[in-house]
């Protein structure tokens, strides 16, 4: 035996990543769908209907299910299980606060490390935005808008941060459903928007800072408004 020999590297069987790319599958789809309002806040996660519905074994959709919880998209309740998160508008609030404090390091960052390309991926996205403004399409907005805030995520190329804002995003998407068609501004939100790819564009730290700060002002301010209507 070769004292220098390298270790074996572990091969994972087959049907093991199989198992898992259904997982990833049933994750995607899931998500998806709690994103877009099909699986509404506090809707039971059941794995074996899911499993039924989605024609595959349990034992992806149990995977995926348990992602949902540690991603914040879904939780354990007593007797009933995993079921689709539900957040108090005052949720909403907390999580508005981290988000800001995460994006604006993430921009910061992507200040100095955003690539042409990636400015023009922004470009594209308000683009289409400025369309779903014009058409007054609330939920094609709310797409644009969570693409528009994850690619700000991605600006600081720091895996850690891009995921901890997506995930964020989410949890604040979900948390904000029940009060966006009261909350509407979709001509304010996309202004905004515009003000921090300018300041990107620009390189300007101090000027992207400023954009997004008072982008997610004026949002805390509309929940607040929308908390106190609702007593």
């Amino acid at each position: 035996m070769k004292a220098d020999s390298a270790p074996r590297q572990k091969v994972l069987p087959k049907a093991r990543l199989q198992s898992q790319r259904l997982a990833d599958q049933a994750y995607a789809l899931l998500r998806a769908q709690i994103l877009n309002g099909e699986l509404p806040p506090g809707h039971a996660l059941s794995v074996p209907k899911l499993s039924r519905l989605l024609g595959v074994s349990r034992s992806p959709v149990r995977e995926a299910v348990l992602q949902l919880v540690a991603d914040g998209l879904a939780q354990e309740e007593a007797h009933k299980g995993a079921v689709v998160a539900h957040f108090g508008l005052e949720d909403a609030l907390q999580i508005l606060e981290a988000r800001e404090a995460l994006e604006l390091a993430s921009v910061q960052l992507g200040v100095r490390r955003a690539t042409t390309r990636d400015l023009e991926e922004l470009q594209r996205i308000l683009q289409a935005q400025a369309e779903t403004v014009q058409n007054g399409d609330l939920e094609g907005y709310q797409a644009t808008d969570l693409q528009f805030h994850k690619m700000l995520g991605s600006l600081s190329y720091n895996p850690v941060l891009e995921r901890m804002v997506g995930l964020l995003k989410d949890q604040f998407h979900l948390a904000l459903e029940p009060a966006a068609r009261s909350l509407g501004q979709l001509e304010r939100g996309f202004q905004e928007h515009q003000e921090v790819l300018k300041a990107l564009e620009a390189r300007s730290a101090p000027q992207a800072a400023r954009a997004l700060q008072k982008h997610f002002e004026r949002i805390r301010e509309s929940l607040e408004s929308w908390l106190a209507a609702r007593g």
